[in-house]
């Protein structure tokens, strides 16, 4: 009963963003050769993303997998308005990016190593363009302390109601296992590539149509961001 109290939360921020989600999006999976599985991972699994929307973590969550994931999100876009309910009942992990702390990471690390989910955007921030950004190295640097298994998931980020939100989930990788210095930056490079080549592959698996719906809504976006940051600034 205290399990079923103390998991409430969760269970049904989860079950309630999965049909919320359900009638606005219609999602569409593809996979790397030998990332059928990858949605049923056993054991602890890092999950990284590209950052394209506001509300990426929770919805690749809630579609890509079969079992709770704690996203790390930032604090900022956490005590936002609706969003703050939402990603404390998802149980994300929030990491302040004015002033960054180890605290995330061993929090991260605590649920990776008792065989959980993480879900992590290496690029440290939106970004909603066709080109990623250079990788932060939290990411390497959780897989290799975790000596978990790292899966790259890479959308297209087409959030318009109604449309097919593309999503290519890529085969697991295991990293060289050098928690130094050189290792990490290594590692993050490996980390970074592997995305490179999902979106590639992504991309020319999809429609045309769907392509150029993904970058349109992306441009509208990015031109979104950038008259906030003019206002701000």
């Amino acid at each position: 009963m205290k399990d079923f109290v103390r998991n409430f939360p969760a269970n049904f921020a989860n079950a309630f963003g999965r049909f919320l989600a359900c009638l606005l999006w219609i999602p569409k999976f593809h996979y790397q050769k030998g990332a059928e599985n990858v949605r049923q991972p056993d054991g602890g699994t890092l999950f990284v993303l590209n950052h394209t929307w506001w509300f990426d973590a929770a919805i690749l969550c809630v579609f890509c997998m079969h079992r709770h994931v704690h996203a790390v999100v930032a604090m900022d876009v956490a005590k936002k308005g609706h969003a703050t309910a939402a990603l404390h009942g998802l149980r994300c992990i929030c990491v302040d990016r004015a002033r960054p702390d180890l605290a995330f990471l061993h929090e991260a690390l605590g649920i990776l190593r008792a065989g959980g989910s993480v879900a992590i955007f290496p690029e440290g921030r939106l970004n909603p363009t066709d080109t990623l950004l250079p990788f932060k190295q939290g990411a390497a640097m959780l897989a290799l302390q975790a000596g978990v298994q790292v899966v790259p998931v890479y959308s297209l980020g087409n959030y318009q109601p109604f449309q097919r939100l593309q999503i290519m989930l890529g085969k697991p990788l295991r990293l060289p296992q050098k928690p130094s210095a050189s290792g990490v930056q290594e590692a993050t490079a490996q980390l970074q590539t592997a995305m490179q080549q999902l979106q590639a592959e992504l991309e020319q698996t999809v429609a045309p149509k769907y392509l150029a719906r993904s970058r349109r809504f992306r441009a509208r976006f990015a031109a979104k961001l950038l008259r906030r940051q003019q206002k701000k600034g």
